[in-house]
């Protein structure tokens, strides 16, 4: 579906006619480009490859944020901490033939590219619904707890652990519950079903949840972006509390990862969550985002895994080529 806005003025010598026949020149040429990408890897090796925060300063994070969230009269319950994964490739890698290629990672996932003009391309590949509206109905998800996939169905069922995991449940709890409140502030007869399940991709599982309700009016739904938004997913709870801790932790700007990217029209609209994300400009490489939720019984080392698995889906694309001693420096920095 390709959506266009035509704007004319006769006064200026520029009619609804011209208007209308620069458009088609337009999509005649969108048209003769728009193909199947091949779902190919990048042909680039990485040559640099640097994390912010560091291993060293993410473990200080982690414990920082488990701190606050145990001490005495905090209001804070969980806080999701990002990481920044910097890598350089011997070649410019084509953001569009990236995401093609993630395709394999996300059939029921969202793809997103985003490029201004002479600017970075901001692409992912994101599990995680944020709404979608048709007329008054309106859908949500909840999404939270992370494993990797098992290499045979045996070894998949460490999914089981995921749904029996008091850590895990507390955080999709939060999500969930966060969620479902904010709906019910615009809606009648929110519904919670399943309220907990596993929603497995090709290589990690969460556990998921879907909401439903019917808007009291449509114009709600500016108000329903604005409140879910950044969920507890993302951010954490309670809102304020958690930003204020990621604003003090944090040490790389999050730009446009873990934003809202969809669009409104109309009678439907529909926005997703911009985490497993990456931004990519040419001749400086790539930023690859990731981050996951730290509440009471995280543990940063785990935590850390979890980034990685997070951001393997990229990494994996690419060869990496760095010297052996270049890997350990980059990793302790």
């Amino acid at each position: 579906m390709i959506a266009a806005t035509i704007a004319w003025d006769n006064d200026l010598s520029w009619s609804w006619g011209n208007a209308v026949s620069a458009l088609r020149a337009t999509l005649c040429k969108l048209s003769s480009f728009i193909a199947k990408f091949p779902k190919q890897p990048p042909r680039t090796s990485i040559i640099i490859s640097h994390n912010i925060p560091s291993k060293v300063e993410w473990d200080l994070a982690v414990n920082r944020a488990l701190q606050m969230i145990q001490k005495n009269h905090s209001l804070l319950t969980k806080v999701v901490l990002a990481r920044s994964t910097r890598v350089v490739p011997t070649d410019d890698i084509d953001p569009l033939s990236w995401l093609a290629a993630l395709q394999v990672e996300g059939a029921d996932a969202y793809q997103f590219f985003l490029q201004p003009p002479n600017a970075a391309a901001f692409i992912g590949n994101t599990p995680e619904q944020l709404f979608h509206r048709k007329w008054l109905h309106i859908t949500s998800e909840a999404l939270a707890g992370t494993r990797a996939r098992g290499a045979t169905t045996t070894l998949d069922q460490v999914a089981l652990d995921l749904l029996s995991s008091p850590k895990e449940d507390m955080e999709f709890t939060i999500v969930r519950e966060t969620i479902r409140s904010k709906l019910e502030a615009v809606c009648e007869n929110v519904l919670v079903k399943p309220r907990k399940a596993i929603r497995k991709l090709p290589r990690i599982q969460h556990l998921f949840a879907q909401l439903t309700g019917r808007l009291r009016s449509e114009e709600d739904e500016f108000e329903v972006l604005s409140s879910l938004h950044p969920s507890p997913a993302v951010c954490g709870f309670p809102t304020e509390e958690a930003q204020i801790l990621i604003a003090d932790t944090e040490v790389f700007d999050r730009g446009m990862y873990a934003g809202p990217v969809g669009w409104f029209g109309g009678g439907e609209s529909e926005f997703a969550v911009g985490i497993r994300s990456a931004l990519v400009e040419k001749d400086m490489g790539a930023w690859i985002y990731a981050g996951t939720g730290i509440v009471e019984g995280s543990d940063p080392y785990l935590e850390w895994d979890e980034l990685e698995l997070k951001t393997s889906q990229f990494t994996k694309l690419l060869k990496l080529d760095l010297p052996q001693r270049q890997k350990v420096d980059v990793y302790e920095h």
